[in-house]
């Protein structure tokens, strides 16, 4: 990668969550999705506006933000009032019984989770996984977290596909292939 082109994709980093919705939207059809450890909900906000039912799970409330800048760098305001489903609890294996698709780009501590509860009911999975923070495993020198990870999904005997988003740092992600409906 050039040095012209390295600082453009670092600032992509804030735009996480508009390109993640921009993979989905380019690749799955509309139905109902788990955004797990969704924060402000911005992500399932854009989701909803493009036909998904997506609904945060996340134990901390937050508000959806006031406005953001598109990926062109376009300011755009969010209108008064409005709000995304929210469960307000952490993510249990069963509420995945609700959902098409669960979806963790900041899923700490439910990653394992989502692989589990997507095996266990037969549900799809869109991970981004960054860290192990709050994960149930015991970190261990030379193993990378993201095969790790993959690899227990495999191991659950769920098909994955890899995938990667246009900015530097951990843009990396990989979804159930056998599950999702496809455009």
């Amino acid at each position: 990668m050039s040095n012209t082109t390295a600082p453009e994709l670092r600032k992509m980093k804030k735009f996480r969550f508009l390109l993640l919705h921009k993979w989905i939207i380019d690749n799955f059809k509309p139905c109902k999705a788990a955004d797990i450890g969704g924060g402000k909900g911005m992500l399932a906000y854009f989701l909803n506006n493009s036909g998904f039912q997506c609904t945060v799970i996340d134990p901390c409330e937050q508000p959806l933000l006031d406005k953001y800048k598109d990926l062109a760098g376009k300011k755009h305001t969010i209108p008064a009032g409005a709000t995304v489903p929210r469960i307000s609890r952490a993510f249990e294996k069963s509420m995945a019984q609700d959902f098409d698709i669960l979806i963790g780009l900041h899923a700490h501590g439910s990653n394992m989770k989502i692989l589990e509860a997507s095996a266990e009911y037969g549900k799809g999975f869109i991970l981004l996984p960054c860290c192990v923070i709050d994960e149930p495993i015991n970190i261990q020198p030379d193993i990378d977290w993201f095969d790790s990870l993959e690899g227990y999904a495999n191991k659950l005997a769920m098909k994955t596909g890899r995938f990667e988003l246009n900015f530097s740092g951990q843009n990396a992600g990989f979804y159930r292939i056998d599950k999702l409906l496809t455009r």
